[in-house]
């Protein structure tokens, strides 16, 4: 059956990938493409985000994950060249100070690539947030040795250092992620 629903995601990649059409999960577009410093990079894999309120899930956001070749594994994510792009989209509305705890959470419980500076480069890119709204997208670009964080398209600042870059990525495909299924989709892999 797994190798039925490979096949059949395969299938489904591909024909993104020919046509460019972009597939919806949860209302939200997600494209087959996009490009970070006029370079091509394909959807790897996409899902939600979910967190537990009071033992009520809550489906917070869609990620995606884009890359210049297939990426299936977090050895192969460590060592893509890329440039990468990873895309957050909200299905609820927070605060300054749910993002910024959100994040500090997130961080804290996830990252398993941690260096000395990690609390400082953590600080300066929680603050590039401020409160967001239903729909809203933030999109996490790495390039060279450059961290570009955006908010709906408007670039907000630039971390530099392949260190932050293992770290941040270790949150999503590193030994904890955030959400072991999301780290699933985002490798392109299908529940």
């Amino acid at each position: 059956m797994k190798t039925l629903r490979s096949f059949a995601f395969f299938v489904a990649v591909l024909a993104l990938q020919s046509t460019g059409w972009a597939i919806v999960i949860e209302g939200v577009n997600v494209s087959a493409q996009k490009s970070v410093a006029g370079k091509p990079l394909q959807l790897n894999g996409a899902g939600v985000r979910t967190v537990t309120l009071a033992f009520i899930p809550i489906k917070a956001y869609v990620a995606s994950f884009y890359s210049p070749e297939p990426l299936r594994t977090e050895d192969a994510v460590y060592a893509s060249a890329g440039p990468l792009q990873l895309n957050f989209t909200f299905l609820q509305s927070a605060s300054s100070n749910q993002v910024a705890d959100a994040w500090n959470a997130q961080f804290k419980a996830s990252v398993s690539k941690p260096y000395p500076g990690l609390d400082k480069d953590e600080a300066a890119f929680i603050k590039m947030f401020g409160p967001i709204t239903k729909g809203a997208t933030q999109t996490v670009e790495i390039d060279g040795d450059e961290t570009r964080v955006y908010v709906d398209g408007v670039l907000k600042g630039t971390i530099l250092g392949e260190q932050f870059q293992k770290a941040f990525l270790s949150m999503w495909f590193g030994s904890n992620p955030v959400l072991p299924s999301l780290k699933s989709d985002l490798l392109g892999g299908l529940r």
